[in-house]
């Protein structure tokens, strides 16, 4: 630009446009840029701004390149679009000439033409607004929110219908502190937007309930915007008020039943983790009373046939017992068992509540309820079948019935299955131990066989002692059961029993299993750990297969047998446990001994009190209880229903020698279970090896006959004059059929 600071001009493409940035040169609208058109360009003289220009007394040609000749020319506007145009006038043209193509130049005409527009806009409003000195006030009044205008000491200065409508009890409100209007106090609150913004010079803003009411109902979003002079001095503030009342309801509802989903999640978690339906409905009487405090709360379940109440416990009354003991207490004192029994089992029960309109009306769910204003009742259903009622009553508590009766029902809809399944189990449970009792049954021990009598009698005289027992026997005769059954019958039945299967650990890692470890003590032991030593504190730690251990480890038992103290793996503190050893081994531990694999002083420590099971050949009269045990047993299991096994099946079972002892006779019925399809387990159900290996008649005769014989002369301790009498038979008969067996001591 020249030193003048005028812009010389000229425009190549004569269109509109070109005729616009005219009339903007023409009628001074650019004059701060001082611009001066000096030429136009355009290949179609019939172009409105070429004849436009040509009136004007501009230079016109219809090559562009003839602008390059004008003198002074500071720039070019190209206004065509041409592809490629801009870029050959900017090859061509001199260098003291500037190019603008026609985006930029689009650009700068839109520019000036909101820029006109706008000021146009501003000016009409300034003239409104100086025609017309009512049109504040007016708006101030119009707007349907608070409006409130106060100065720096509080004071009211003016406000708007919205406000006087809401603090019609203080009118008038100019004049007064804003605090008091409101019913605030004596002075500003510390939340109060308007201290704020008068500090930060920004907007600030608050939600509260509006005080002015005894039970605040509604909430009030105020926003404070300072007010300042020329100066930049805050004179001032404006407060809005808006009345969110509304939307605070919905963020509250929302929250509301967040919390109860949260809780209903939570509930089913914790319920998940319960082992009894005791547990689970304390997990729930206790969410409920922290939704409804003073609120009483029954519980009524069906058994899984709906013929009856179930009830788990059957102690009295207890004031801190779950809801469904609390519904046994009540159904007792009303004496409404059959009533309510015969409408959840026959009837739909729909839900209800008191007298509020939601649901009918329901005459035993009535009386259940006498005495409280507020309840409801829902029924539990699962798969559409009701199997039980959750009541909630109150004397002196309102209930909100809509939104709570959907809290309770989404609640209990979601419990209903668990609940159900956990009476289901216990119901099986129950009957799994029904089987484990009776005349012929000992702690989960089956038989009446002289050699189960006497481990009886052995279990009974060993189960409070300190001393470590040693239980022999043939793999699968039960010895688990055993030291299962010594651990019940005396002082340590409520104490830890802690099984440790010495032959499953890994060599290297069979220290860390029993004793523990400290952290660090070996690549990998990331935290401490306790052994089972420590997590049978008081109660029976029980080794298995304990021949199987090794000599190291066998050495630091045998220090824990002698002083009850042992340390951690990697650890230097000594520990002290007060632990009882009950061990147990299917091999011949003396055998064992003899060929170095287990040492003789740890084998003596063991060795305190022995107890040897039998197999299973040598007490054929139990086959059929433990059958028939297993057999009652698994039905359960597998939801059947089996009356028994024929005789010849039987006659079978009781020939065969069954070398896997009564682990290979449980199997065996287990797999007939789940293959039997009608009322008896038949021949063709037994596996080939009992049907194939029992034998002949003359054979299954003869081999009961060396069976009798032998359990006799082990009964009599091998006293031949005892076992003949026993046996009813003389002595020559009694030695020759010794010698035919082949029976002596030690086979």
């Amino acid at each position: 630009m020249r030193k003048n600071n005028v812009l010389n001009v000229a425009i190549v493409g004569a269109g509109p446009g070109c005729k616009a940035i005219m009339d903007m040169i023409f009628s001074n609208k650019l004059k701060a840029l001082r611009m001066r058109l000096i030429g136009v360009a355009d290949i179609n003289p019939d172009a409105v701004g070429y004849v436009y220009a040509g009136k004007k007394g501009i230079f016109t040609t219809q090559d562009y390149r003839d602008l390059f000749t004008l003198e002074d020319l500071d720039l070019i506007v190209e206004l065509t679009g041409v592809d490629g145009l801009a870029d050959r006038i900017f090859e061509t043209k001199p260098d003291r000439v500037r190019l603008m193509d026609h985006v930029s130049a689009r650009l700068f005409w839109d520019i000036f033409r909101i820029e006109e527009e706008r000021i146009a806009e501003r000016k009409e409003s300034e003239r409104v607004l100086r025609g017309e000195g009512r049109f504040l006030r007016n708006v101030f009044d119009a707007i349907q929110d608070g409006v409130t205008v106060v100065d720096c000491d509080f004071n009211i200065i003016r406000v708007n219908p919205w406000v006087e409508k809401l603090c019609a009890d203080q009118s008038p409100l100019v004049g007064k502190k804003c605090y008091e209007a409101y019913g605030i106090g004596t002075s500003p609150c510390p939340w109060c937007p308007a201290v704020r913004a008068s500090d930060s010079r920004e907007r600030a803003m608050g939600v509260a309930p509006f005080l002015r009411e005894e039970k605040p109902t509604r909430w009030i979003e105020v926003s404070a915007f300072p007010l300042a002079n020329l100066n930049g001095d805050v004179i001032g503030m404006i407060e809005h008020l808006k009345d969110i009342t509304e939307q605070k309801q919905a963020e509250q509802e929302l929250q509301r039943r967040h919390r109860e989903l949260q809780a209903i999640n939570a509930v089913l978690l914790r319920m998940t983790k319960e082992y009894s339906l005791d547990g689970m409905c304390r997990v729930l009487h206790a969410m409920m009373q922290d939704f409804y405090p003073d609120f009483e709360m029954w519980l009524f379940l069906l058994t899984p046939q709906r013929d009856r109440f179930y009830f788990s416990r059957s102690d009295e009354a207890d004031p801190i017992a779950p809801c469904h003991e609390k519904g046994r207490y009540r159904l007792k004192a009303l004496g409404l068992e059959e009533p309510l029994l015969r409408l959840l089992v026959r009837e739909k029960v729909p839900p209800v509540c008191s007298g509020k309109g939601w649901g009918g009306r329901v005459g035993v769910i009535e009386e259940l309820v006498s005495g409280f204003s507020a309840w409801m009742a829902l029924p539990v259903e699962v798969d559409g079948q009701c199997h039980g009622l959750f009541v909630l009553g109150s004397s002196s508590v309102e209930l909100e019935v809509g939104n709570e009766m959907v809290f309770v029902d989404t609640l209990i809809r979601q419990v209903a299955g668990v609940i159900r399944y956990q009476i289901s189990k216990e119901v099986r449970e129950k009957a799994f131990r029904e089987q484990l009792t009776g005349p012929d049954k000992f702690l989960g021990l089956v038989g009446r066989s002289r050699p189960m009598q006497k481990i009886y009698r052995m279990i009974r005289s060993v189960a409070d002692s300190t001393s470590t027992v040693l239980i022999s026997g043939e793999s699968g005769t039960g010895k688990e059961m055993v030291a299962r059954a010594i651990h019940r019958a005396g002082k340590y039945k409520n104490t830890p029993f802690v099984v440790a299967h010495c032959s499953s650990f890994v060599p290297t890692l069979v220290h860390s299993e029993i004793f523990g470890h400290e952290k660090g003590a070996f690549t990998g032991a990331v935290s401490q750990k306790r052994g089972r030593l420590e997590r049978a504190q008081g109660g029976i730690l029980f080794l298995d297969e304990v021949a199987d251990l090794p000599l190291e480890t066998q050495v630091l038992l045998l220090r824990f047998l002698q002083d009850k103290s042992f340390e951690r793996v990697g650890g230097e503190r000594l520990l002290e446990v007060d632990v009882r050893v009950v061990a147990a081994t299917n091999k011949d531990i003396e055998k064992e001994m003899h060929a170095g694999r287990l040492r003789e002083d740890f084998f003596y420590r063991l060795n305190v009190l022995p107890i040897e099971t039998p197999p299973l050949r040598e007490r054929m009269a139990d086959i059929p209880l433990l059958a028939n045990h297993f057999l009652k047993t698994y039905c359960l299991v597998e939801n059947k229903e089996i009356e028994g096994f024929d005789t010849h099946a039987m006659r079978l079972m009781m020939d065969y020698d069954w070398p896997g002892n009564v682990r290979e006779l449980e199997n065996m019925v287990a797999r007939c279970v789940v293959l039997a399809f009608g009322g008896h387990i038949g021949v063709e159900l037994l596996p080939e090896r009992i049907r194939t290996r029992a034998g002949a008649t003359e054979y299954s005769l003869a081999k009961a006959e060396r069976n009798l014989i032998l359990y006799v002369m082990k009964a009599c301790n091998w006293n031949k004059h005892e076992a003949a009498r026993q046996l009813d038979i003389s002595r020559g008969t009694l030695y020759s059929k010794l010698k035919k067996h082949g029976i002596r001591p030690g086979r």
